[in-house]
């Protein structure tokens, strides 16, 4: 059950507040830009370690195509609580659903990078009706890479439970660390930060779960508008494999952006806004 978030501009970069929401024993955080409460909201997952401060320059930009960006920390990164163990893609995907509910923000258009597009489509195909398009964003990981990445699956299984959260002490001193770092810092010290804060651990067991999904399984139950996004130059998936991500979706279209790297949710990101931002708003006009 989800309980009434609060209002915290603590480590918020200029142009976007924090809010708080309580979601079963969770308490997660997410930015949201300042801005006109008429402007139609978009959600942005990020890949699953770096948390919504990596995605402000995009956030940013598609602030200028009369978007308002939300970036949610996932369960057990950024400032959100950290349950006593790592979270499958789909037990993350619950637990977007329930917050995205709560804030009241269904149906919405979502966007996933990175490991965030794992992400993404997970709460698509789970929760119908609950996403009105989709933005899959430099996807994870390609078959053929997942092959020599098996040994990953050989880590420790996380057991346990998903509740009794801990690492609320952290949160001021992560808050501090951001307002010393600036609102845009280099995105190598950011993944830095944002490692050491998450633990490494959990950082590991996220991969094991990332390296395990296998998200053209689900992509046939996805019946919202979805945009595939490859850049050029992305290590972590291939032309071949986005084409085929496409034709799986029922309502699926791609488009590259030669030259750019996986990074260039952040280092390209009015690029990337140029190409997300018309659909996304698309979504006020034609709701899925």
């Amino acid at each position: 059950m989800a309980r009434t978030g609060k209002r915290d501009g603590k480590g918020a970069p200029t142009g976007f507040s924090s809010r708080w929401r309580t979601v079963g024993a969770l308490r997660l955080h997410a930015l949201r830009a300042d801005g006109p409460e008429s402007a139609p909201p978009v959600v942005l997952l990020p890949g699953l370690v770096t948390a919504s401060r990596s995605m402000v320059p995009l956030a940013r930009a598609l602030t200028r195509h009369g978007l308002r960006p939300w970036m949610l920390d996932p369960a057990g990164f950024g400032y959100s609580d950290k349950p006593p163990r790592a979270l499958a893609i789909s037990e993350q995907a619950d637990v977007v659903a329930e917050w995205l509910r709560a804030e009241g923000l269904v149906p919405a258009p979502l966007l996933g990078n990175s490991v965030g597009s794992q992400l993404a489509a997970a709460v698509a195909a789970r929760h119908a009706g609950i996403a009105s398009r989709l933005v899959v964003l430099s996807p994870t990981l390609r078959p053929a890479l997942r092959r020599p990445l098996a040994w990953v699956r050989l880590l420790p299984r996380p057991t346990g439970p998903r509740d009794r959260p801990g690492g609320r002490r952290r949160v001021r001193m992560l808050a501090g660390v951001h307002d010393r770092l600036g609102d845009e810092p280099s995105l190598r010290v950011l993944n830095a930060v944002s490692y050491t804060f998450c633990s490494v651990p959990r950082a590991l067991s996220t991969a094991r779960f990332a390296v395990q999904e296998e998200m053209e399984r689900r992509l046939g139950r996805i019946s919202a508008p979805t945009l595939v996004v490859r850049t050029g130059r992305d290590p972590f998936s291939s032309s071949r494999w986005a084409r085929q991500l496409v034709e799986l979706l029922p309502d699926g279209r791609m488009v590259r952006l030669d030259g750019r790297s996986h990074t260039a949710f952040y280092l390209a990101a009015d690029e990337v806004a140029e190409v997300v931002g018309p659909f996304l708003a698309a979504a006020r006009a034609h709701p899925a």
